[in-house]
């Protein structure tokens, strides 16, 4: 899914030139512990860090304080890609650049999960259903067509390998009676670890 439905577009900006001052009542403002920087053609330049500049003096210049990102992510990037990024850069924030090179927005941890839960329909009221299946092409296919053949409209899957060459399978539906859910797999044979009601939020 593309990080733009979670991009945060308020965030804090500094310009190249900028006094640590400057930097520092802005990251006020925002009740943040960094700014985005930018160029002289409000282009990304890099990010500013509280914890960079801590020690300056209120009238230095940012310029030599700027880092820029080894990860940052492009619009059209997917949240998953972003995850991935965040995980390996251990980092608070990730900038969102345009094609142009212009700042649109950050992603952080809360995004990130507030993305993962939508991904997991975790939102949405339905059943979970998980699974073990053999990690091989088509036990999957299988239960996906138990389920659509029924009229049970899926709403998230997730898979998940474990060591014995077998995947757990999480699969959200949409359906307010486990019991029927479960004597439904149960007429097809297929065996399942647990069903659990969600309400969503």
């Amino acid at each position: 899914m593309n990080v733009k439905k979670w991009v945060v577009t308020h965030f804090p900006t500094i310009k190249k030139g900028a006094s640590v001052g400057d930097a520092l009542h802005t990251m006020r403002e925002y009740a943040c512990d960094y700014c985005i920087a930018l160029d002289e053609e409000e282009k990304f330049d890099g990010v500013l860090y509280k914890s960079s500049i801590w020690e300056a003096n209120m009238d230095e210049k940012i310029d030599d304080y700027i880092t820029f990102p080894d990860f940052y992510v492009v619009e059209d990037s997917n949240v998953e890609e972003a995850a991935l990024m965040m995980i390996e850069n251990r980092d608070q924030i990730l900038p969102v650049v345009n094609n142009n090179a212009e700042v649109i927005g950050v992603l952080g941890v809360q995004e990130i999960l507030e993305a993962f839960t939508e991904l997991s329909a975790m939102d949405e009221p339905g059943i979970r259903i998980i699974l073990e299946l053999a990690d091989r092409p088509g036990e999957l296919k299988r239960i996906i067509d138990v389920l659509a053949n029924n009229q049970v409209n899926i709403l998230s899957i997730l898979t998940l390998k474990d060591e014995n060459s077998k995947r757990q399978i999480s699969i959200k539906v949409d359906s307010d009676d486990p019991e029927s859910i479960a004597s439904l797999l149960e007429i097809y044979e297929i065996k399942y670890l647990s069903i659990i009601e969600e309400e969503g939020f």
